[in-house]
């Protein structure tokens, strides 16, 4: 958690060094449809589903030129998964813990993660008012804790995890409009064609093992960018 803090300082710290319109700083509401399986054992059959979840995002750009940018930032989203799995009671930890032999399902996971995106972007389209963009990059995601809803409800709740869950691996197409002098309207939609996720030890297969619960999200970026 040290490093995030530390990250997360330096990211806002570079704003201080702005200057002809090279760095911006961005605030952006994120919807998002997150595409996940209605069950992940392997004996059973699996069906697509999604849901649609809302995350926040700061983001902070740097104009090498009028054609390429790089960009970094903090995000925060509570990635919910409506698919029914087997919750191990049993690797809960106190009070929740139990070893009875009840057979408890999933209703619902949600993962609560904070991201660290990395991005490179190119302006395609360039004028005084408008700018049309693509990029492509890495998000790191430190997964803060995981909310169970099951048949059960005393096993119901948020569990700590405080770890890495893994990274993302996203295309996105973009736009900004010229609202003033310093502020622009932008917006984006970007495809995690690629989101790793670590095994989620409290979920479990047939074998009692843990589970992972694979997805992949489309994500909507709307918010206002200040030229600094």
């Amino acid at each position: 958690m040290r490093q995030i803090i530390l990250l997360t300082l330096l990211i806002f710290s570079v704003t201080s060094y702005g200057q002809s319109h090279k760095w911006q700083l961005s605030i952006q509401l994120q919807p998002e449809l997150t595409f996940h399986k209605d069950s992940y054992p392997w004996w059973k059959e699996n069906n697509d589903k999604s849901t649609f979840n809302i995350g926040v995002a700061s983001i902070v750009q740097y104009n090498i030129n009028k054609s390429l940018f790089v960009s970094s930032g903090v995000g925060f989203i509570s990635r919910t998964l409506n698919t029914a799995n087997f919750l191990n009671q049993a690797a809960l930890p106190p009070p929740k813990q139990s070893f009875t032999n009840e057979l408890v399902t999933t209703k619902s996971v949600s993962y609560r993660v904070i991201s660290f995106p990395v991005n490179i972007g190119y302006n395609f389209i360039s004028t005084t008012k408008f700018k049309s963009f693509i990029t492509t990059g890495l998000a790191g995601n430190y997964l803060l804790n995981t909310a169970y809803r099951s048949n059960f409800s005393r096993y119901d709740g948020a569990y700590k995890k405080n770890h890495w869950q893994g990274y993302s691996l996203t295309f996105g197409l973009g736009t900004d409009f010229k609202l003033t002098k310093k502020l622009q309207a932008t917006s984006s939609l970007s495809y995690a064609y690629k989101h790793h996720v670590k095994e989620d030890e409290y979920i479990s297969n047939q074998n009692g093992n843990g589970l992972t619960l694979g997805h992949n999200y489309l994500n909507l970026s709307v918010g206002i960018k200040l030229s600094l």
